[in-house]
């Protein structure tokens, strides 16, 4: 019998899924929190590096999207999340800010449950909202799925959009680069959050970020998430001092550099000092650093004793503290010559 060898496939380019997961898990869970875990199983698999902010890219997704999902799995005992993992979600609930006294506080955001095919059909048949899908399916070139439909129901019904504001949605995330529904209703959350509820809230909000907000972030290192409302409020309060965003920007690097950290209150003090100041531009900046410098090094400079001159060495000698005589030479001449003549 001629000898047979087994090729094992079972390498980078298979990825194997339990029964168990498909028979007692998969239909219980959200789909996006499929597609992450099986992306997560796939990187596991290939020994490759499993972080959030890649696996938020690769599916179009938010952190958070990734993190609840994160949570999810570990909650129903299909992951454990490691001490670095956990702290690194832990660190980005602390970085939230306090809520203060008379400060905005988000509403809670309504349950998000699958709708019968009968029940989507109420929502958006002769509606504004089917002239929205319709919109939508001409922007992304293809028909929407089931759970896409379900997602703009939520959408519509639940975090009560308008059509104006669910259409201005979907333009700013098509616009971006965006086209995953999952993360169009991520925005919208957190608009709703956010307390954003007309199409005017939401062009000050977008505007707002793409002047500064996303800049203000990066420079702070702080990725994945949007600012807290108490961010937000410095940032707004920053803007209305009247600075470029290089200027903020270049405040946040110190600020970092300072304290190690990402200190809003600490950056706030050195933009009013700059305010104060008449800072203009970042030429006005080091002028500011140069005059600092400058000051600093004269009020720790030693002084300097040198060599007397030979005026004030002859003043201090104590062989010369007796009142020095004057003579008129012409005088002495002509009485001595006087009186060798006599």
């Amino acid at each position: 019998m001629d000898k047979i060898s087994l090729t094992n496939n079972l390498q980078n380019n298979i990825t194997i899924l339990s029964n168990d997961f498909i028979d007692n898990y998969m239909h219980k869970a959200d789909g996006e929190y499929v597609k992450i875990y099986l992306l997560i199983l796939r990187l596991s698999g290939s020994n490759l590096p499993i972080r959030v902010d890649e696996l938020a890219d690769t599916l179009e997704l938010t952190r958070k999207d990734i993190l609840r999902a994160l949570n999810y799995w570990e909650k129903v005992g299909l992951l454990k999340l490691n001490d670095h993992s956990s702290e690194k979600a832990s660190t980005e609930a602390s970085s939230q800010p306090e809520e203060t006294p008379g400060s905005y506080t988000a509403p809670q955001v309504p349950e998000k449950v699958n709708r019968s095919a009968v029940d989507m059909e109420k929502s958006i048949k002769n509606t504004d909202l089917e002239q929205t899908i319709y919109m939508a399916e001409t922007y992304l070139g293809r028909p929407l799925s089931t759970s896409e439909l379900n997602s703009f129901c939520y959408i519509n019904d639940d975090l009560h959009f308008s059509s104006d504001l669910l259409e201005y949605l979907i333009e700013y995330c098509i616009t971006r680069g965006k086209k995953s529904i999952r993360y169009i209703e991520s925005v919208a959350i957190n608009w709703f959050q956010a307390g954003i509820d007309t199409v005017k809230k939401a062009k000050e909000q977008t505007a707002l970020y793409t002047q500064n907000v996303f800049p203000i972030m990066k420079a702070f290192g702080i990725a994945g998430r949007n600012p807290g409302p108490a961010e937000l409020d410095y940032i707004k309060k920053w803007n209305a001092l009247g600075f470029e965003t290089d200027i903020i920007v270049e405040a946040c690097n110190r600020t970092l550099l300072a304290t190690h950290q990402a200190s809003f209150p600490y950056a706030n003090r050195i933009l009013e000092d700059w305010k104060k100041s008449g800072v203009r531009n970042t030429t006005d900046i080091r002028s500011l650093d140069k005059n600092f410098h400058a000051a600093t090094q004269a009020a720790n400079q030693p002084k300097q004793t040198g060599q007397p001159s030979a005026a004030k060495a002859t003043t201090s000698n104590p062989f010369h503290n007796f009142e020095q005589r004057s003579y008129n030479y012409d005088d002495l001449e002509s009485r001595l010559l006087d009186k060798t003549r006599r």
